[in-house]
Order: C-alpha cells, then sequence, then structure tokens
C-alpha cells in the first residue's frame, strides 16, 4: 500500500552557458531543475521518480502533492496500469499533455522502482527486455560566445576519442551557411564513420526545414530532429516525404494518443520519446510496441537529470532498440545524484542490473540542490 509521496524541487546552477536555438531566439530557457518523486509504501519501500521541469517546478511540484498524491495514497503499488489510467481519467479536463503529464510521469518511474525492487529484478527485465548495452550519441554542439568554429571542432573529435560514434549539434540560431560551416568543420574533425545529427528544436518555418534538410542531405547528415513547432504534424510529414534524410521528432510530444498522430500521418521516420514527460515508463513501453507495429525505430530523448536517463535506458533495453542521447555537458543531477555511476563501455551505456533502477539515490541530494526559489 502506498504511506507516502513527497516532492522534492532540484535545481543545478552549474550548467554552463551554452544555448540551443530555442534559447538563443528568446523562446525558451531551460534552468536544469527537476522534481524527483519519492514513493514510500506500507512494507517499507521505496522508488524514486523524474518529473519534466524546465522552469515548471512549482507547478509540477503543486500538481503531484495536490492532484496526484490524494488518488493514490492507500493505493496497492503493485497495480502501476491502473494507477496511471486513474491519474490520467481524473485530470482529463485539464490535463492529457504537458505539466500534468510531467506529473504523472514521476510518479510512474517511482511505482517501477519499487516494482524492481519488491521483485528483486531490474525493471527492464520486468518488461521483458534483454539487451545490457546500448550504443549512445552524444548531444553536444550547443552554441555559445565562448565557441567558435575550432573549439567545435575538438569538443566533438573529444566524443569520438571517448568511444562514441554518433554526435548531435545544435543548429538554427545562426545562418543556414553559417550552421553548414559549422557541420562541415564538424564532419572533417570526426571523420566519414561518425554519425551526425542535428536538432533544430522546433524554430524553422516549414519552408526554412526544407531548404536547409535539401542542404543537409548533401552533407550525409544521420537524421534531422525537430525542424519545425511539434504542432503541426502535416507539415512535418510533407518533409518526410520531401526529403531524404529522416527526420526526428517529437520528444515534445505527450502520451500514445499524440504519438499515434504522428506516425499515423507519417510526420517522422524516427520517434523520439522520454520517459521523464511522456507518462513515465508505462506510456514509453506502449509508444515504443506502437512504433514497433507501425515500423518506426525508436530512439529515447534525454535531456535532465540521471533517473530519467536510466528510466530511459531501462525502456531501450526492453525495447530493443540500437540507440539513445547522452549529454556529457557538466550536471551534477546527472553524475552526482546516484552513489554509483552509469556505466558508459565504448560508447554504450550499461543497463544497471540491480533491482528497480538499479542505482542508490543519495538522500544528501535533497538537500544539496535543493532549489532557493
Amino acid at each position: 500500500m502506498i504511506k507516502e509521496i513527497k516532492t522534492y524541487k532540484l535545481c543545478y546552477e552549474g550548467i554552463n552557458e551554452e544555448r540551443d536555438a530555442l534559447a538563443i531566439k528568446g523562446l525558451a530557457e531551460h534552468p536544469m531543475e527537476i522534481v524527483v518523486s519519492k514513493i514510500e509504501t506500507s512494507d517499507g519501500h521505496i522508488g524514486y521518480g523524474e518529473s519534466l521541469a524546465y522552469g515548471c517546478s512549482d507547478a509540477v511540484q503543486v500538481t503531484i502533492e495536490k492532484i496526484l498524491k490524494p488518488l493514490l495514497l492507500k493505493e496497492d503499488e503493485e497495480l502501476i496500469e491502473h494507477l496511471w489510467d486513474k491519474m490520467y481519467k481524473a485530470t482529463l479536463r485539464f490535463g492529457r499533455r504537458g505539466i500534468v503529464i510531467a506529473g504523472i510521469s514521476g510518479v510512474d518511474i517511482a511505482l517501477w522502482d519499487i516494482m524492481g525492487k519488491k521483485t528483486k529484478k531490474p525493471i527492464y527485465k520486468l518488461l521483458g527486455g534483454s539487451k545490457r548495452k546500448i550504443k549512445a550519441y552524444i548531444t553536444g554542439g550547443y552554441y555559445s560566445e565562448k565557441k567558435d568554429i575550432e573549439k567545435l571542432r575538438e569538443e566533438e573529435a573529444y566524443y569520438v576519442k571517448m568511444g562514441f560514434n554518433g554526435v548531435k549539434v545544435k543548429i538554427g540560431a545562426k545562418s543556414m551557411e553559417e550552421d553548414m560551416e559549422r557541420l562541415r568543420s564538424v564532419r572533417e574533425a570526426v571523420g566519414e564513420n561518425v554519425k551526425i545529427a542535428v536538432d533544430a528544436n522546433n524554430v524553422y518555418t516549414f519552408y526554412e526545414a526544407l531548404e536547409m534538410g535539401r542542404k543537409l542531405e548533401n552533407l550525409g547528415i544521420w537524421f534531422f530532429e525537430e525542424p519545425i513547432q511539434t504542432d503541426y504534424l502535416d507539415l512535418s510529414a510533407r518533409l518526410t516525404e520531401e526529403l531524404e534524410i529522416p527526420i526526428a521528432g517529437y520528444e515534445t510530444a505527450y502520451t500514445r494518443w499524440e504519438f499515434y498522430e504522428i506516425m499515423r500521418k507519417r510526420a517522422v521516420d524516427i520517434v523520439q520519446t522520454d520517459a521523464m514527460w511522456t507518462g513515465g515508463i508505462s506510456e514509453m513501453i506502449k509508444i515504443g510496441n506502437m512504433a514497433k507495429v507501425m515500423g518506426f525505430p525508436l530512439i529515447p530523448h534525454y535531456s535532465a537529470g540521471g533517473i530519467s536517463l536510466v528510466a530511459n535506458l531501462h525502456v531501450a533495453a526492453a525495447l530493443g532498440t540500437e540507440w539513445i542521447e547522452m549529454h556529457l555537458r557538466k550536471n551534477d543531477l546527472r553524475d552526482k545524484i546516484f552513489e554509483e555511476s552509469i556505466e558508459i563501455d565504448s560508447g554504450r551505456l550499461v543497463v544497471p542490473d540491480r533491482p528497480g533502477l538499479g542505482l542508490t539515490l543519495r538522500e544528501e541530494i535533497f538537500d544539496e540542490y535543493r532549489c532557493n526559489s
């Protein structure tokens, strides 16, 4: 039985000044903050989950504490599907996307963590998975006044030297000619055998994306992520039809229903989703299996704390995905949140094999990284 649910707003102030196109254009700033849900059962088991909280941690925390928690207390923690449906249906009038689904996501991850600990199995095995190491591509190439093309080359070459065979570079904040110059420089630095993807973070218009996509094709870019606003699915479908370069997205979509529309319209060639905001592990596995049925590869997205990265890793292992996204920007909410390190072996992330999420959360982080406001 669920005895208590507590939430913690965690912020990391040490992230550097690097920005993506969306931030540079003044449309969004992404402070490094997460909301961690801690669920305790009457028999002493504890699970942890992470929710998306880019600039909205107050709202996410209130949603969990005031709306979701009363629905869950004294419920059987093992009935994860039932509890997901209960939360979703109770919030239909004001949820279905955004902050409410982010809150549900963190709760759901925590419930899976508990289930794994109770059964003494890692989550990926509960989901039927077997794959233990998954290739990671490194998202870097952010814009910065301190990063000229030579520093960009050094950054991407460093990732390859570490053993990663895929990288992703941010585009969209500079002119197309300047971004193409950056990408040509990266190609020279990493060689022909390393996959290079790009991410526009939704900033292009349809015609800009079409023009840029044709330029990217000439450079042999791996995939073109979130070229336009997520809501324009018909236009995104036109891009997938007119461009040879695969269109990837949309991490900013929520739940199986929205992803069904994305896939039904063939608005992408590669599906990207993230447990911390799509509805948790329960929903991400459904989206992944739907992608299998409809013939789409899935590459999990990642951008925030360590709990969501590990949750995505378990789902990726269960689905048998080939790739997963990883960042190496300085981020204590990823690197110092657990007692153990997230293991990397020759450019592959190793799925933890201990019960639940498989890593031990440091309780001290709730004080060390508590948000000041």
